[in-house]
C-alpha cells in the first residue's frame, strides 16, 4: 500500500465531534504558530489537519471563534500548569522552581503553543491583547499566594515585595522560552532559571 493511500486513509477516518474539534485546535495551533496570529486562516488550518475548508467552519464559523479558541488552548495550557504546581505544596522557593521548570518542559513538549504565546503576549494593538493581560494576572496572583505563603512560613524574607517577585518571575518566563529556542544548553537553563529564584526568593537573613 502506498504512502498517500494510507495518508488519505488517516484523513477520511471517522471521529467524534470532540475527537475532530481537539484535532482542528491542534492544527490550528501548529498554523498560528508558523503564520501568527494575525495572518492564520482556516485554509491552511484544514490544510494541517488534512479536512476541506468546510469542516473547520462548522467547528469554527469564523475567524474570530478559531482565534479565540487557540488562544483558549494555550491560556489553559499556562494556568492549569500553574494550578497544579502550586498547589502539589512544599517550600514556597522550590514550587516557584518547580513551576520555572514545569514551564521549561512544556516548551519543550509543546513549542507551538510557547510560540503562539510569545506572540500573543507582544500583540499590544490587537482586540487580544486585555485577554493576555487576563492570563498573566491570573498567574501573578498564584505565584504571589506562594511568595506569601513562603513569607507567613519563613521560607522567604518578610521584607520581599511579593507581587513584584511574582511579575519578575512570570515576566521571565519570556527569556526561558527565548532561551530553549536559541537552543542554549540545558545547563545555562537551570542555571539562569535558579538565579531568578535565588534572587526573587530571597530567604530571610
Amino acid at each position: 500500500m502506498s504512502r498517500n493511500t494510507t495518508s488519505n486513509k488517516k484523513k477520511r477516518r471517522r471521529l467524534s465531534p470532540e475527537q475532530r474539534s481537539e484535532e482542528l485546535i491542534e492544527a490550528a495551533v501548529a498554523v498560528f504558530a508558523r503564520l501568527g496570529l494575525g495572518r492564520a486562516g482556516h485554509a491552511q488550518v484544514a490544510e494541517e489537519a488534512g479536512c476541506a475548508v468546510s469542516t473547520v467552519f462548522v467547528y469554527f464559523p469564523s475567524r474570530e471563534s478559531l482565534v479565540d479558541a487557540v488562544i483558549a488552548e494555550v491560556a489553559g495550557f499556562l494556568l492549569e500548569m500553574a494550578e497544579s504546581v502550586h498547589g502539589s505544596g512544599g517550600p514556597a522557593p522550590e514550587v516557584v522552581r518547580r513551576h520555572a521548570r514545569a514551564f521549561v518542559e512544556g516548551v519543550n513538549r509543546r513549542p507551538d503553543v510557547a510560540r503562539v504565546w510569545l506572540d500573543y503576549s507582544t500583540a499590544v494593538g490587537e482586540d487580544t491583547w486585555p485577554r493576555y493581560l487576563e492570563l498573566q494576572e491570573k498567574i501573578v496572583a498564584i505565584m504571589r499566594d506562594t511568595i506569601e505563603r513562603g513569607q507567613g512560613e519563613g521560607s522567604v524574607a518578610a521584607d520581599v515585595d511579593a507581587d513584584d517577585d511574582a511579575r519578575l518571575v512570570v515576566g521571565s518566563a519570556h527569556m526561558l522560552a527565548q532561551m530553549k529556542f536559541a537552543g542554549r544548553p540545558d545547563d545555562q537553563v537551570e542555571h539562569f532559571l535558579n538565579t531568578l529564584v535565588g534572587l526573587t526568593m530571597r530567604p530571610p537573613a
